[in-house]
């Protein structure tokens, strides 16, 4: 796949970036717009967008990688290729880049779907991949949509998992929207929270939410939103963003947007609650 590198911004110099690295969270956003899923070759390929992206980003240096909301299937999946492909348990493509994750060392965190073996009840889902391949975590979407997220079911309580020591409050998409979930993840004792989107801009857009949930919990979050077009599901406007706590509640001091599939590398100092630096890579 052809890449063209643009190097948007680097804030730290050589001295400026010299930190304690146990500080220091190197974090890469897969903002992309996944085909959406008419047949099981589909999700191959979005799959196979994710791999190439992780390889990208941990070249660039990146520890952990995110993902937006439904990168496999896409968000209109249903009207589509419809749910009877959904198997109980961890499909294919969710091995495959559990398989990458352990082959590069890496943090995947995979919005997917998935149907629970016991139940059988299926659940829009932020898989959490250690460096191992190994799902150490999930968390289910609570704040489902009616009609577009028909196929699934609101999953019971936040989720906090810990990697390389740091507790991650996670969220997707309207989980955000009211405040009780964030606050939950801060009262368990979430040190930063991380959230996959599908969440265009407009009258139904996300307007301040991200911005008031940093402002009550006083904790840095993460959106890896998306881009691209699915009917009349234009999501080439919709920001990926980084906001953190100011002084005067919360502040986006990051957001991207772009028609292009791109990957957006932070090295984000927790202690500060900062950035050192950033780039944004095309792919």
């Amino acid at each position: 796949m052809a890449r063209l590198v643009i190097l948007l911004c680097l804030l730290c110099s050589a001295t400026s970036c010299q930190t304690n690295d146990q500080d220091v969270l190197s974090l890469a956003m897969i903002h992309m717009a996944p085909v959406l899923a008419n047949d099981v070759e589909d999700l191959a390929t979005n799959a196979q967008t994710i791999a190439s992206a992780m390889r990208e980003a941990k070249e660039r240096g990146a520890d952990w990688v995110m993902t937006p909301e439904l990168a496999l299937t896409g968000y209109k999946f249903k009207q589509k290729i419809g749910v009877d492909w959904i198997r109980p348990g961890v499909d294919k493509w969710v091995v495959q880049l559990q398989n990458t994750a352990n082959d590069l060392n890496m943090v995947l965190f995979l919005s997917h779907l998935e149907q629970d073996p016991e139940t059988l009840l299926r659940y829009n889902t932020l898989f959490v991949i250690n460096r191992d391949g190994v799902i150490i975590g999930r968390h289910r979407k609570i704040n489902t949509l009616p009609g577009s997220e028909s196929w699934s079911v609101p999953g019971e309580s936040p989720t906090i998992v810990t990697v390389d020591g740091v507790r991650i409050g996670l969220m997707i998409c309207a989980d955000a929207w009211p405040s009780d979930h964030a606050q939950i993840l801060k009262n368990k004792g979430a040190e930063i929270l991380l959230s996959s989107a599908n969440w265009a801009p407009g009258l139904y857009g996300p307007g301040d939410s991200w911005e008031q949930r940093v402002k009550e919990t006083g904790l840095a979050l993460f959106v890896n939103n998306r881009t691209g077009a699915e009917d009349d599901l234009d999501m080439t406007s919709a920001v990926s963003v980084l906001v953190t706590p100011s002084p005067s509640g919360a502040e986006r001091i990051f957001e991207h947007h772009s028609e292009d599939d791109t990957i957006i590398l932070f090295d984000y100092q927790r202690t500060e609650k900062a950035l050192s630096g950033y780039q944004v890579v095309t792919f």
